[in-house]
């Protein structure tokens, strides 16, 4: 399965981020390969039998791109790693709406704005909750 989650915040390690991912789809005891995409290939374990691929954005986020459903997923890796993780909204919603899991396992509404750069700026504009960890984000109704 391809995921689509953002991370808010400080840049996660990669043994940190393979860690929590190893926890969050559960695979424990099976070797888990995480890197940066636009790093060197070669040094990855292309025999793991969990692959996780991720590259850093400028702005507010990291991605993690690539069994369980997305919400669960962004609700583990939030609450393992301490930091808001941001899932895609329904589809039927405009391509800025957002859901942010907190480090505490709750779902808020997020509106996230991206810029036409590249790579592009991702910024969090709003979330319908306040989140402790995004003091600086405001807080509105969202769809």
């Amino acid at each position: 399965m391809i995921y689509g989650l953002l991370m808010a915040g400080m840049p996660i390690p990669p043994a940190s981020l393979a860690d929590a991912l190893a926890e969050a789809v559960r695979t424990e005891g099976v070797d888990v390969d995480v890197a940066d995409r636009d790093d060197d290939q070669g040094r990855r374990d292309w025999s793991a039998p969990v692959l996780r691929g991720y590259i850093r954005l400028r702005g507010d986020d990291t991605l993690v791109n690539e069994d369980p459903k997305e919400p669960e997923l962004a609700r583990r890796l939030a609450t393992a790693l301490g930091v808001p993780v941001l899932y895609p909204a329904e589809k039927d919603l405009p391509p800025s709406a957002y859901w942010l899991a907190t480090s505490t396992g709750q779902s808020v509404r997020a509106r996230l704005y991206s810029t036409d750069d590249e790579p592009p700026v991702h910024t969090i504009d709003a979330v319908d909750s306040a989140v402790s960890q995004l003091p600086h984000v405001r807080v509105s109704d969202l769809p």
